[in-house]
């Protein structure tokens, strides 16, 4: 079976961690600070901090936003739960905006159809990391002085208008679980625009005290703001430094294995999702490549027979019970839902392996 996900295991990893490991210096230290370093170098951004996973930077950026119990936050029900539970355990209301059938992302024109005067953050996501209608939502944003929270846990390098996503939205947060682009085994990063907000994240992903500060005791230091315990060890910020080595060449092939697909896939029951839909510079990470189909269930079949792994990845987080006083008709959002499934994309796959892919989904 040719796997729909797959996670890239450095060859040297196991002596890697072993040696942070009998070092006895596990938590956060000098290899986290490396890797928070370079990976801010990669993103772009000097205000990247990291955390143990992708849910607890949407946490710090739902506290960043100032979320209060009764707060509305405008988000696509087109995610991982982990997009909307840390806004949703916060007491926010949340506001499904529908998404664009062709696209999976947010619809720029029904985020502003919700915003209310109780509005405190809008919630994207980069649907299989091609990046949202970034131009549009944050002219809206800007009109309603709303902070705009950018899901990139697909969306490692891509970009949009000349630069990286982490350096549009106030608050961009990355994941580092398993089968990302880049895994770390789980963990995760927030970016943001201003250093102040870096240096409060940074106290607040660690109980609210400065580790930076220097006295006989960080534990006698007064803590202004009560925080969590959301900081990334040396252990995970090990692995991640050593998959940094890898990335650009990881991505590269999940890049140009969706541009061959893009080209070479020619079925019309197959309806390939638009990458750049608002003519602006943009370039997908390809994280996963999502097709639309009028019947799941038999491509699914289809596609299994042929010893090619296909699923949706996600699903609507509308159809959860937690979530049922939030529903409301959202068509784009029906028909991308009812059609959508992902094919194998990723760095693993062959030579012969993508041509027996795209043979398959011609012969569909």
């Amino acid at each position: 079976m040719i796997p729909l996900m797959k996670v890239h295991v450095p060859p040297n990893i196991s002596d890697v961690i072993g040696k942070v490991w009998e070092s006895g210096f596990v938590t956060e230290g000098e290899y986290s600070d490396r890797f928070e370093k370079m990976l801010g170098e990669y993103i772009g951004n000097e205000n990247t901090c990291l955390t143990n996973s992708c849910t607890s930077a949407l946490t710090l950026a739902a506290h960043m936003c100032g979320i209060n119990p009764g707060d509305e936050v405008i988000t696509t029900a087109m995610t991982c739960m982990a997009t909307n539970e840390p806004f949703y355990s916060m007491g926010a209301k949340l506001v499904f905006a529908d998404i664009e059938k062709d696209t999976g992302n947010i619809d720029p024109i029904d985020i502003e159809k919700k915003i209310t005067e109780k509005t405190k953050a809008i919630v994207i996501v980069h649907w299989s990391g091609s990046p949202c209608r970034l131009r549009e939502i944050t002219k809206i944003a800007n009109k309603h002085n709303i902070p705009v929270v950018e899901d990139a846990a697909h969306a490692l390098n891509s970009k949009y208008d000349g630069k990286k996503i982490g350096n549009h939205g106030d608050f961009v947060c990355f994941s580092f679980q398993a089968v990302k682009h880049l895994t770390t085994a789980d963990g995760g990063a927030i970016c943001c625009k201003t250093k102040e907000d870096a240096e409060r994240i940074r106290k607040l992903r660690w109980f609210g005290l400065d580790r930076s500060l220097k006295c006989a005791s960080r534990w006698d230091q007064d803590i202004k703001e009560s925080g969590y315990k959301f900081h990334m060890n040396n252990m995970n910020a090990v692995i991640g430094i050593e998959q940094l080595k890898y990335i650009d060449d990881l991505i590269g092939k999940h890049r140009n294995n969706g541009l061959l697909y893009d080209s070479e896939i020619n079925n019309t029951k197959i309806q390939k999702i638009k990458k750049q839909p608002d003519g602006v510079q943009s370039e997908s990470s390809c994280w996963i490549y999502s097709v639309l189909v009028e019947n799941k269930n038999n491509f699914r079949d289809y596609m299994l027979e042929k010893g090619i792994g296909v699923d949706v990845a996600h699903v609507r987080n509308d159809k959860y019970s937690c979530f049922q006083n939030f529903r409301t008709p959202l068509p784009g959002l029906d028909y991308f839902s009812d059609r959508m499934i992902n094919v194998p994309v990723g760095w693993w796959l062959t030579h012969e392996e993508k041509q027996h892919i795209i043979e398959s989904l011609n012969n569909y």
